[in-house]
């Protein structure tokens, strides 16, 4: 067999921008299956999987089923990227694992307790691809406990580009983890952090995440420039993928992914301040279930940075006043208020870009009986009109 033929093409979530087409050697995907080997993975003979993600996505093929299948597991078809038949999905399938975007759990939270006894059969509740705050994972392990999964949501995360499953969640302390994205599988996988001047970060700190993997793809398809800039050999002759992620290690060797480099402004000082930062503040006791934190551009200099919102669906207090209590608790300047967040077709993952063009529908404080009306544009500009907070609240989703 030519272990250097090409073997698959995928293309890239688009997250950031348009999709790349990213394709893999034979060896690639021997790589994956050869470095969990031995390993204790939680996968075992006669297990049935529930193939939400399909198979013409490198995770849905990997992850969701040829490690599976290697284990002797078998894999139980559903409709493809159905967040709102999620839940019941899960339950119908009768099935041991699963591996679904973070919206999908998410959407199951906000759509209720199904069963006390509903996911009692479900081992390994599993995740990936989008970062989640403390106080998502929070709900998401609720919801599980509530229908008699006592299984804890894990995570993990890996770049289509570095073959899936860089950082996993198979050694993590049942009883500690919280949102942490996992750890390397060592020694097979790298995983090196770095400021902007690639100078290595302490522990805790912030940095460029970089990984090194033997089940990683070979190339962009007919893209020399994005492929020098996605890869590069160092002095040690090891091969590094440049993710794009800013992460942080714990003390524990496992890694959190905060989100994107790109997820982020200069302010007027020349600082550059990372919106995931807001988004990881988030009280999870508070009214919030999910948002995202997005900076829209005002001027040459300045940024507005807003909230888009998802209530729980407990919170039945005023919508008005709320603005200007998340605005003055977490530093934002704006509100906007969503019913749900829409998922990419392809992806099955929260359509960021879509969320960084929505300029209009915010609210921002004004004074004890009014809010400003916000709306932003592609060109820089912001207008603001002042409106009564009764007549905002009719505004409101």
């Amino acid at each position: 067999m030519d272990m250097n033929r090409d073997i698959s093409y995928y293309y890239t979530s688009g997250t950031t921008g348009a999709p790349k087409c990213v394709v893999y050697k034979e060896h690639s995907v021997n790589a994956y299956l050869e470095m969990h080997a031995g390993l204790d993975t939680k996968d075992y003979v006669g297990q049935r999987c529930l193939q939400v993600i399909p198979l013409t996505h490198m995770t849905g093929e990997r992850v969701c089923a040829y490690q599976p299948l290697a284990r002797g597991g078998c894999l139980v078809p559903r409709p493809i990227y159905n967040k709102d038949s999620f839940g019941k999905d899960l339950v119908e399938s009768d099935c041991e694992y699963v591996v679904a975007a973070a919206s999908f759990y998410l959407a199951a939270v906000k759509q209720g307790v199904i069963g006390p006894d509903a996911l009692a059969k479900l081992r390994r509740p599993g995740s990936g691809g989008e970062p989640m705050t403390k106080s998502g994972v929070r709900q998401v392990d609720e919801w599980l406990r509530a229908n008699g999964c006592n299984i804890r949501y894990s995570l993990g995360g890996g770049a289509s580009e570095e073959g899936g499953a860089t950082l996993v969640t198979y050694f993590m302390n049942e009883e500690t983890k919280t949102n942490e994205t996992g750890m390397p599988l060592e020694p097979f996988i790298k995983i090196k952090l770095e400021d902007e001047n690639g100078n290595p970060v302490s522990q805790g700190q912030k940095g460029f995440m970089f990984a090194s993997s033997p089940a990683a793809a070979d190339r962009y398809l007919d893209d020399e420039e994005a492929t020098a800039a996605r890869w590069y050999v160092d002095e040690d002759g090891i091969r590094w993928g440049v993710t794009g992620d800013i992460a942080v290690e714990n003390p524990d060797g496992s890694y959190n992914i905060l989100g994107r480099a790109s997820d982020s402004y200069v302010n007027e000082d020349g600082e550059r301040i990372f919106l995931f930062d807001i988004e990881y503040s988030l009280d999870p006791d508070g009214p919030i279930h999910q948002w995202e934190i997005t900076a829209f551009k005002v001027d040459e200099s300045k940024h507005n940075v807003v909230a888009q919102v998802v209530l729980k669906n407990s919170f039945d207090g005023d919508k008005a006043d709320l603005v200007s209590r998340i605005c003055e608790e977490y530093g934002v300047d704006a509100v906007k208020y969503y019913e749900e967040f829409e998922l990419g077709e392809v992806t099955g993952k929260r359509d960021y870009l879509l969320l960084l063009h929505d300029y209009e529908g915010y609210f921002a404080p004004c004074d004890e009986n009014h809010l400003y009306k916000v709306t932003y544009s592609e060109n820089g500009t912001m207008t603001r009109t002042k409106i009564t907070k009764d007549e905002a609240k009719k505004q409101m989703v």
